[in-house]
């Protein structure tokens, strides 16, 4: 065909052609950020300290009592009963006093301190948020990436009718294998570490003390006493606690499902290679020495000189023949070595077969064999 006629067909193709490209898409991610389990195996260590060592404050417990039931008495009773003298029931002649009833100071040790309650209140709401975060981290973090796509084209040209029918999945996932790994642990082992830990710290004696006393929690913002700014135990706490209070996910989420018909530049591609593809047909086609492969060598050859003038149009006819001559003798030295490793090969597996061969025979001459 002369151009004219080529441009006639072509564009008779385009004008006549009918086509829809279908694409179905289904992505899913999920990629964990693990900065939050982190944050608590640091702090697990200075929480179990102060569990072991907690604060207590003595607590006095005063009641008016008959003397013969007071269990001791302090400057504190004497002191009483100087300021209430209606509990003396009589003064000795040698000035002994003897009362009635008297102050009776009972001292105990107790838990329900500010800091105590506030690690109680922390440590529930470290158990909520642990469980939580144990929840919606679960699993390994990975990307799918599903997509469908459907070409449909028919077209006529000079009287050919014409039809193309393409269907491509294109199927990717990517999974971040030990995502969440840290110190050769695994993220399941360490979600069990840490959760043997905190389960650990409800068994203390603070935790079932404050339970047994239905201490009210504390809120925020935590009260600034002296044990909680000046104790490294108790500022890692406090560090843990406005980290809980602040948390927000760092998680990427992303999922989307579409299916659509595409009207744009991708359309227009697979209709431009539908018409690449007939316009190859037809000059092959067409072509009277397709079948020659001598004619076919020749096509080859001429494409790779047609490269090598566009880049260097000045090349001279003795410096394509020499760098064909040292292709060739490259390409022969390449195949001449893979021979001689095959030949290698097959004589080294030969000569240990015919040894095995020989053993055998030598064992059988012996006798050793039947």
């Amino acid at each position: 065909m002369n151009n004219d006629e080529e441009f006639d067909r072509n564009e008779t193709f385009i004008s006549n052609l009918n086509s829809t490209l279908f694409i179905k898409r289904d992505y899913d991610l999920k990629e964990f950020n693990y900065e939050w389990l982190d944050k608590i195996e640091e702090v697990l260590p200075y929480l179990d300290n102060i569990l072991r060592n907690p604060k207590r404050f003595i607590v006095n417990d005063e009641e008016i009592v008959k003397v013969e039931l007071a269990r001791k008495v302090t400057v504190e009773s004497v002191i009483h009963l100087t300021q209430h003298t209606n509990l003396i029931q009589k003064i000795e002649d040698n000035g002994d006093v003897k009362p009635s009833k008297i102050l009776n100071i009972n001292k105990d040790e107790s838990l329900d301190t500010y800091e105590n309650r506030f690690i109680y209140t922390l440590l529930n709401n470290l158990r909520n948020f642990f469980e939580k975060r144990t929840s919606e981290t679960s699993g390994t973090s990975y990307c799918q990436d599903k997509n469908k796509l459907q070409y449909v084209a028919n077209t006529s040209v000079f009287g050919e009718e014409l039809k193309i029918s393409l269907d491509l999945s294109d199927v990717s996932k990517k999974v971040q294998e030990g995502s969440g790994n840290k110190d050769n642990l695994s993220f399941d082992e360490r979600i069990q570490k840490a959760k043997m830990q905190i389960n650990g710290f409800f068994g203390t004696e603070l935790m079932i003390t404050l339970s047994r006393l239905h201490v009210s929690p504390v809120r925020s913002p935590i009260r600034k006493t002296n044990v909680i700014l000046k104790n490294p135990n108790f500022r890692k706490a406090e560090e843990l606690w406005n980290y809980i209070q602040s948390f927000e996910s760092k998680d990427k989420k992303e999922k989307e499902k579409r299916d659509f018909f595409d009207k744009g530049v991708l359309k227009n591609e697979y209709d431009q290679a539908f018409l690449m593809a007939f316009i190859a047909n037809k000059n092959y086609i067409n072509s009277s020495d397709r079948a020659n492969e001598s004619s076919v060598i020749n096509q080859m050859i001429q494409r790779l000189v047609d490269n090598l003038l566009d880049t260097d149009p000045n090349i001279t006819e003795d410096k394509l023949q020499d760098i064909f001559n040292k292709q060739i003798k490259s390409i022969k030295a390449k195949n001449k070595e893979r021979e001689e490793s095959i030949y290698s090969i097959f004589k080294d597996r030969l000569v240990r077969e015919n040894n095995k061969i020989n053993e055998l025979l030598a064992l059988f001459k012996e006798g050793v064999l039947e």
